[in-house]
């Protein structure tokens, strides 16, 4: 079983050509989950099951000199707070969306009339 894991490395970022280098050269390994690069640090933080060498080999054939700067597990997920307003059948009762107070004897009805005007609301 292969663990999950957090690496980041110091990296030259001169432009936005080196970025995109860098990420195409990360993305490409095998199991790689998630890859940021933060630019005014200079740092590319990569989450996965990947070899740590495998990343610093990838970056040193595209001409980086990558600098280990820390591995270790990677942050656990933040749980969602508990709902206290009830979620809505037809939004899958997940309560990302606003609570509204739905009716379902509102009904709005828009007609349009061959001269291109009219709204008729119930």
């Amino acid at each position: 079983m292969t663990v999950k894991q957090k690496v980041e490395m110091q990296v030259d970022i001169n432009c936005g050509k080196c970025k995109n280098q860098i990420m195409q050269a990360v993305t490409e390994l095998e199991g790689v989950n998630q890859v940021v690069l933060d630019e005014e640090k200079s740092l590319l933080t990569v989450v996965g099951t990947m070899d740590p060498i495998c990343i610093a080999e990838q970056l040193r054939k595209i001409k980086q000199k990558p600098v280990v700067v820390n591995i270790g597990p990677p942050k656990p997920p933040e749980k969602k707070p508990e709902c206290c307003k009830p979620c809505l059948p037809y939004y899958n009762n997940t309560c990302d969306l606003p609570y509204y107070n739905y009716n379902t004897r509102d009904m709005v009805s828009v007609s349009t009339y061959e001269n291109g005007g009219g709204c008729t609301i119930v």
